[in-house]
């Protein structure tokens, strides 16, 4: 496995394709917009940089890594992958037509991974010809730092295609774990209630974002408070993943506050819009 091809180039899907470059795969980056890749390119650079500019890596490890990444907005280019890993927005239907588009293209012995954060496996892989194939192979974001990913398999998936995915992402640096295919694997159903109920907290008027995020950090020792996380994740991502979590489980705990469904409605998605619960647009 050494031909790694990454559906959506957003932040998780050049998080991805930037710690495989590190790793020695020959990578290539598809999205359906040409300006989506120069973006999503320009941001692998700018984070190999800083990494550059830390003492944390050569030059010449960052040349090899730029030079290691190909965007495409065809995705017949993808045929000759060894593993491919979808990572677009959170809708069940967009997952399903990619992975059917893939089936197709594809050799019998290429990896198809989803990165999905909550949605079902089983409902994804529905639309294949042969559901057995499919594995979630869930990274955290930002990819190059989180050291973990979840393996997801359902009843139907192969164990030997789990397997394959587990030591993918091993050999790309990271800790594995198996997560079963239930609403928000693990980290997520542990998680989003807590980034949820800091939401309704705002909304409430209880406590300011930055007040919040600080007893986060100070408080409860976490690296990055739960509005700062969620302005790096994206409001719309959360919206449509803890959407899709409450209307399978009706757990009151992941129903998403009014606050992040207005937000998402006026395009206030977080960094990667320049507004979120915080402004960052004199940042940019």
């Amino acid at each position: 496995m050494k031909k790694l091809g990454v559906v959506g180039s957003g932040s998780m899907g050049n998080g991805i394709g930037q710690t495989a470059a590190l790793n020695g795969y020959d990578v290539i980056l598809y999205d359906v917009a040409e300006a989506q890749l120069a973006k999503a390119r320009q941001s692998i650079a700018t984070s190999l940089r800083k990494r550059v500019e830390k003492g944390r890596m050569a030059q010449e490890e960052m040349d090899r890594a730029l030079a290691a990444i190909r965007c495409s907005v065809d995705l017949a280019e993808l045929a000759d992958r060894d593993v491919i890993v979808e990572a677009v927005v959170e809708k069940v239907e967009i997952k399903q037509k990619v992975f059917s588009q893939l089936e197709d293209l594809v050799g019998a012995d290429c990896l198809l991974g989803t990165n999905t954060s909550s949605l079902s496996l089983a409902e994804i892989a529905s639309g294949m010809k042969d559901p057995t194939r499919l594995v979630g192979i869930h990274f955290f974001n930002p990819v190059p730092a989180m050291k973990l990913v979840e393996i997801v398999r359902t009843a139907l998936v192969r164990r030997s295609v789990a397997e394959q995915a587990k030591a993918f992402a091993e050999s790309l640096g990271k800790v594995t774990i198996q997560a079963p295919d239930s609403p928000g694997f693990v980290v997520n159903y542990l998680q989003y209630p807590f980034r949820l109920n800091a939401m309704r907290m705002v909304e409430k008027g209880i406590a300011t974002p930055e007040d919040i995020d600080t007893a986060a950090k100070l408080g409860l020792g976490h690296p990055m408070g739960p509005l700062e996380l969620q302005d790096m994740v994206g409001l719309d991502v959360t919206y449509y993943a803890t959407s899709s979590i409450y209307e399978k489980t009706h757990d009151p705990a992941m129903e998403p506050p009014e606050i992040l469904r207005r937000m998402v409605e006026e395009g206030k998605l977080g960094r990667k819009s320049g507004q979120g619960f915080y402004d960052y647009r004199e940042k940019k």
